[in-house]
């Protein structure tokens, strides 16, 4: 039996869409094609169940922000459910949740996730909000089979990508920064959640450096249970030049580039001192 669901974290432009992709060409998982968030965001079901915000605020962002979103409102949770269908799932969470928090909470997002999967014909689900790492305790409260990947990438990369991208920052400075928290969050939650329980797979090795290795590596950590759609999915589609593996310095403004090149090796440093490669 397939690992279940799983859950692709990571900060934005480091290749949560590639796994998620990548995952979705094989026989098993079907891609949840947007982050749908609600599990594992702030003033999310984390923190409802820990009294960190109340129902109220909840449902409002799970009809609002979570429902549509994106500069075309093309995002959200509507590209999983109706209005209709997001309706009956929230009445019947809300009436249950007093009772039971968990229980609530998992039911929901099998009721809005499930029958994304049983359409595409696969058994089970791959989704790719990325705090999804740093939330791992509370996900495993509801899906106790769950497995995660946690892709990392070069952060000088991340940041070239992110600048002048809708509803991300131009700050460069500010960019870098948010790299190293989650990075620095994620290699925390890892050391609890254990690596039977998360696999970390960096987006150079995967579309450069050590490419088959790292899919062998994917393949097995997933169990998938036919790999051959993978691997020509793989061999098709996932390469360093579609990667932009190694042009950060070409995505931004020199002096930019120079900054940011220093703020990254001391941010290295600092986590490497605590531990976290």
């Amino acid at each position: 039996m397939i690992p279940e669901p799983i859950f692709v974290g990571g900060v934005g432009r480091s290749g949560t869409h590639v796994m998620g992709r990548l995952i979705d060409s094989g026989p098993d998982y079907h891609w949840i094609p947007t982050e749908v968030r609600f599990h594992a965001w702030s003033g999310g079901l984390p923190d409802l169940c820990a009294g960190r915000t109340d129902i109220a605020e909840f449902l409002e962002k799970m009809r609002g922000r979570w429902y549509e979103r994106g500069a075309n409102k093309r995002n959200g949770l509507k590209r999983v459910a109706t209005r209709e269908q997001l309706e009956e799932a929230l009445a019947e969470f809300e009436g249950a949740f007093a009772a039971d928090h968990i229980g609530a909470s998992r039911r929901l997002v099998r009721r809005l996730l499930d029958p994304a999967a049983a359409a595409a014909g696969k058994p089970a689900w791959v989704e790719i909000t990325g705090p999804v790492i740093e939330y791992g305790e509370f996900l495993l409260e509801l899906c106790p089979d769950a497995r995660f990947i946690n892709m990392v990438r070069d952060g000088r990369a991340v940041v070239a990508g992110t600048l002048k991208k809708v509803d991300l920052t131009d700050d460069p400075m500010t960019a870098l920064e948010k790299w190293t928290e989650m990075v620095r969050a994620a290699g925390a939650a890892i050391e609890r959640l254990g690596p039977e329980r998360v696999l970390t797979v960096h987006l150079d090795d995967l579309t450069a450096h050590d490419r088959d290795t790292t899919l062998a590596r994917v393949i097995e950590f997933l169990e998938i249970s036919d790999p051959a759609p993978m691997r020509e999915y793989f061999h098709r589609e996932i390469s360093a030049e579609r990667a932009h593996v190694g042009a950060w310095r070409q995505r931004m403004a020199p002096a930019d580039a120079r900054k940011v090149d220093r703020r990254y090796r001391r941010a290295l440093r600092s986590l490497r001192r605590d531990g976290i490669d």
